[in-house]
């Protein structure tokens, strides 16, 4: 377990039941957790699941939860355990392709060659990438859908990446 080096008063014991836990969940459903901080009077800790072969996800509620029953027998009780769930939320990304790269490049009126200038790729990889020539990787739609985002939050940052 990340983290686990801020909880120096666990025993053997314990530490061997907080990682047999960490690796079952993550084995079984996808379920991580890192140890955030710990002051002696309050314990971070952030657990987050990814896409996993059942598509059973949890929610935040159901996280935290879990995260209780595992650290439950190891914290005392006046400790204060503060949790940050993030539950998997599959968003359209797996569907991006170049048409929505296009929607989105006018929506936000921008070229090729700007996408040139905002990722450092050279014109005909783009080219070949919007075209449909060369199919998008998961990591090519995961960058064209996050610039995309990212430029939609505030669009006076793309003038100012352009200059």
């Amino acid at each position: 377990m990340k983290g686990i080096e801020f909880l120096p008063f666990l025993s053997k014991e314990q530490r061997k039941l907080l990682e047999t836990s960490e690796i079952n969940y993550r084995r079984f459903a996808r379920i991580y957790f890192r140890i955030l901080s710990y002051d002696g009077k309050e314990l971070i800790i952030k657990v987050w699941q990814t896409e996993n072969p059942s598509e059973k996800y949890l929610s935040s509620k159901e996280l935290i939860e879990r995260t209780k029953n595992v650290f439950a027998g190891i914290i005392t009780e006046n400790v204060e355990l503060c949790i940050r769930p993030i539950p998997f939320n599959k968003i359209e990304l797996e569907n991006f392709s170049p048409t929505d790269a296009f929607r989105k490049m006018e929506k936000l009126g921008l070229q090729p060659k700007d996408l040139v200038k905002l990722l450092n790729i050279d014109k005909s990889s783009i080219s070949l990438m919007l075209n449909g020539e060369r199919e998008l990787s998961k990591p090519g739609r995961a960058m064209f859908y996050y610039l995309f985002k990212y430029l939609e939050l505030d669009s006076s940052k793309i003038q100012a990446k352009l200059i």
